[in-house]
């Protein structure tokens, strides 16, 4: 009887972890478009990601832990910052600006796409199955056609052609840091990693904001605050404590579905709350990356010839599942 109420509950969590996952990062889309319209988009970036830290920092202190790291750890810690938490979400902003929650979270779901190539190209990582080869080749078919009908029914082409520039830009980044990720280690705790990951990454965003005079140009307002909290402590925090739960409790190709789920929240949420329409030529693009990265995620691979490495299930590799990497494209929301 014990054992049945500990597998319903642990079933309970499960489901509720996937349900935050997916509506959380889907919803961080939104929330980002809207943030962006009033705030710089390194200054929401910075800011989103120092709260988060330091409530991370705060609840490592609270356990009783030390907060200080070697320096091979900053080192490592800071490099996986600058190009998760800077590269990839300051670029997100600016995208998210530019085009609506719905099509900046579908470029966002090819980061997949991206850490396939990458772990094909990289030494010692694993050769793409043919249908790993297929998916990734429609998936960019399917941004193209996305990208060409973005342009087509755009007021300005040069900004819209900018903003998918970013998005894809951001993609490459967080893919970049995830695949890095899973190729260090660090003596210091994860979550503590983590928090530093964050601190860092958010101030460095800070800083630009300032140079750029993003402060000067943004607009704190009750609903732009509401946006950058809601970036924070949901899209941040609780998406990734759900992730992280979910890493350690279901098989990464089932999690890895949030990659092509958070898009459907993103839209939907974008034609409920923000009014976005999207075109009949965009949800054939739309779908073709959808399906694309599914081929992907459910692909074997093979190991290299001559490589050590071991054989991997599936060609679309952990996206975060290590002690560094943190979160998906809002980023992820890495994460939006």
């Amino acid at each position: 009887m014990m054992v049945q109420d500990t597998e319903r509950r642990n079933t309970g969590h499960i489901v509720l972890a996937f349900a935050c996952v997916y509506f959380l990062w889907g919803s961080a889309f939104v929330a980002n478009r809207y943030g962006v319209q009033l705030v710089h988009p390194a200054v929401l970036a910075g800011l989103r990601y120092v709260i988060a830290g330091s409530c991370l920092l705060a609840f490592v202190i609270m356990r009783g832990q030390p907060i200080r790291i070697g320096r091979k750890d900053f080192l490592r810690v800071a490099g996986l910052g600058l190009i998760m938490f800077t590269c990839n979400t300051v670029l997100l902003g600016y995208g998210g600006r530019e085009l609506n929650a719905g099509t900046t979270a579908l470029v966002i779901a090819t980061i997949p796409l991206f850490i396939a190539l990458l772990q094909w190209t990289i030494p010692g990582g694993n050769k793409m199955s043919g249908l790993g080869w297929l998916g990734t080749v429609t998936g960019f078919l399917g941004l193209a056609l996305l990208s060409r009908s973005g342009l087509h029914t755009s007021v300005s082409k040069a900004h819209t052609a900018l903003g998918f520039a970013a998005l894809l830009a951001a993609a490459l980044a967080w893919a970049v840091g995830s695949v890095l990720a899973q190729r260090v280690t660090f003596k210091a705790a994860s979550l503590l990693c983590i928090s530093w990951q964050m601190l860092i990454g958010g101030s460095v965003n800070l800083i630009i904001g300032a140079t750029l005079g993003g402060f000067h140009t943004s607009h704190f307002t009750v609903r732009s605050v509401a946006s950058i909290a809601y970036l924070a402590i949901f899209g941040t925090l609780a998406g990734y404590t759900s992730y992280a739960y979910l890493l350690r409790n279901v098989k990464l190709t089932t999690l890895a579905t949030y990659a092509y789920v958070n898009p459907v929240v993103a839209i939907v949420l974008g034609w409920l709350v923000l009014g976005e329409a999207i075109a009949a030529d965009e949800w054939a693009g739309l779908l073709v990356v959808l399906l694309s990265v599914a081929i992907v995620v459910s692909a074997k691979s093979k190991p290299r010839i001559g490589s050590d490495s071991p054989t991997v299930e599936n060609s679309s590799p952990d996206l975060t599942a290590t002690q560094s990497s943190a979160l998906s494209p809002l980023s992820s929301s890495g994460n939006a």
